[in-house]
């Protein structure tokens, strides 16, 4: 068996929103299975995958970007939309060298991960989405009426409490310390324009864009507050392949790095092509 380094390799590449800061974890030199993007949750860093890109790594080799204005990318001085961001992913992704690959996205990452495949078909030929944000235009509008400021809204330290509590003290039963604390952190780091990425989220219509994805996408369902909206999403999609996990919830990539490995190991590997009926 051959095993993959558990040392990831730090990047910067060049994309249309400035220069990217990217993790590469090489896999194995005799890896079938293709790389893996995986894509962060707002307003994280691609350092939310950290563990699970680890394990993940024994099978294939895995890239995890911060998307423009997060983690160790170069700031934005005004929203970009969620279409600039993709394609600022797929210029950092091209000029490291890496030639197909499968995204897979959380939440806000999952739109990015659905979008990749819109823009750059030939690279990549299926997609997983774990969550998907998708609301309708009246939510989406309630929600940008109350954008336009971060939480760090003033010298005192108590403005920092509420995201403490929501990435830390409330993190979910098993996942260790250190990582919240990283993920709270990587937040930190974008200052007051933390906004920016939901902004961009909600300016998007996935409603227009969802029907266009061609490729097999898997759609991984858990008991979280989008459930719903991911069952809205995966309808839309014409190839989408569902997947229910009732018994995961919050710290989905910490808990349950091994399960989710091998669902997306199987969807990669099954043949989906249309059968001639």
């Amino acid at each position: 068996m051959t095993e993959s380094s558990e040392t990831a390799r730090r990047a910067y590449a060049t994309t249309r929103l400035g220069q990217m800061h990217v993790k590469v974890w090489p896999g194995p030199a005799d890896a079938t299975l293709p790389p893996i993007v995986c894509l962060h949750p707002i307003p994280y860093s691609g350092r939310y995958y950290d563990s699970f890109a680890t394990e993940l790594s024994a099978k294939t080799s895995v890239i995890a970007p911060d998307l423009a204005g997060y983690g160790g990318s170069d700031a934005l001085t005004a929203p970009a939309s969620l279409e600039q961001h993709t394609l600022a992913i797929a210029d950092a992704l091209q000029d490291q060298g890496v030639g197909q690959y499968v995204p897979v996205g959380f939440h806000t990452g999952s739109a990015v991960a659905a979008e990749l495949a819109l823009q750059r078909p030939k690279r990549v030929p299926r997609a997983v989405c774990v969550t998907y944000p998708f609301l309708e235009q009246e939510e989406r509008d309630k929600q940008l009426h109350g954008l336009g400021r971060g939480f760090i809204n003033g010298e005192d330290l108590e403005c920092l409490r509420k995201r403490w509590r929501f990435t830390v003290h409330n993190r979910a039963a098993g996942v260790p310390l250190e990582p919240a604390i990283t993920n709270f952190v990587e937040e930190l780091r974008t200052g007051e324009n933390a906004w920016f990425g939901f902004d961009s989220m909600f300016r998007y219509a996935p409603e227009e864009r969802l029907p266009e994805v061609q490729q097999p996408v898997l759609v991984i369902n858990i008991n979280s507050s989008l459930r719903e909206a991911t069952e809205a999403a995966a309808k839309l999609l014409p190839n989408a392949h569902c997947v229910d996990f009732m018994d995961m919830s919050k710290g989905v990539f910490e808990l349950h790095a091994t399960k989710l490995i091998g669902v997306f190991e199987q969807f990669l590997q099954t043949d989906l092509t249309p059968k001639d009926e």
